[in-house]
């Protein structure tokens, strides 16, 4: 009997991806593995549409939503979060953890939140260092407007976007480069169609200069060391090799060679699933 996932995620997994994770396990400090990481290195730019790089860890998305936090922002920075669902509410939480001031700008569940709602959060309160938004709301299925806000935030040296687009990543066009947003985080388990288990975040040059400032503590989600390692094509501990080798397998739309780097992905290689109208 077939089973059907029906659920945002985890998503159904396609047989060659199964068919892939069942292959011979690499040593993760290998030259066999350096070279499938260089490959699934460049693959993630253009999945993010970013030429920064962008950072793998072994965790679900949560893993890479709590590194932003904690490697962008220190102990008593105020961050704006947008709380317009069940997501919203764990940006919130994370942010406490970590000893950070949240300025909650509550949105009624199923509503996008207002761009001007957000500009006039800022003006308020000159010393939010960060807004905190998912790209699609889990939870609700709304498509909040980052776009809109990158804009707003980008007019403000002192204040980065920080993005959840981990149910909005490879559903619909979300050009990191082209929008500004400064730093996005997604999981390998929703629109990706990979088993639970990869965490990814790309950080703009502006983000990169919070990470350089925040003293909040880090061991594992530490960007500057993944960073590091992963400019060797290697990661800073044991990389989660058996998920990382499917996102070598061909898609099943015509794939576009690494040097071509379009600034939205083509609409025929997107699903006809769009999340609800802001």
């Amino acid at each position: 009997m077939k089973r059907y996932l029906m659920t945002p995620g985890p998503t159904p997994v396609a047989p060659e991806t199964q068919l892939a994770m069942a292959q011979p396990v690499l040593h993760h400090r290998s030259p066999q593995f350096m070279e499938v990481l260089a490959r699934v290195r460049e693959d993630l730019k253009y999945l993010f549409q970013t030429e920064q790089e962008v950072l793998m860890f072994a965790a679900t998305g949560t893993g890479a939503m709590e590194g932003a936090v904690a490697n962008t922002l220190s102990p008593g920075d105020t961050a704006l979060v947008v709380d317009g669902g069940k997501f919203g509410e764990r940006w919130a939480e994370i942010c406490q953890t970590y000893g950070i001031t949240v300025d909650r700008l509550q949105v009624e569940w199923g509503r996008a939140v207002k761009p001007e709602e957000v500009e006039q959060r800022l003006k308020n309160n000159p010393a939010i260092k960060a807004v905190l938004v998912q790209a699609n709301e889990t939870s609700t299925a709304v498509q909040h407007p980052v776009k809109e806000l990158a804009a707003i935030t980008a007019a403000r040296p002192g204040t980065i976007l920080v993005v959840d687009a981990i149910s909005a990543l490879g559903g619909y066009p979300l050009p990191m480069d082209e929008w500004g947003l400064d730093v996005v985080v997604a999981g390998s388990q929703k629109a990706l169609m990979l088993p639970p288990g990869l965490a990814f975040v790309a950080l703009s040059p502006k983000a990169w200069e919070f990470v350089q400032t925040s003293t909040c503590p880090k061991y594992y989600f530490d960007f500057a060391k993944q960073l590091k390692s992963q400019q060797k094509n290697q990661t800073a501990y044991t990389s989660a090799v058996t998920l990382t080798i499917p996102r070598l397998v061909k898609p099943r739309c015509k794939p576009w060679g690494s040097s071509c780097f379009p600034k939205t992905i083509p609409p025929k290689c997107l699903p006809r699933w769009r999340p609800r109208p802001v």
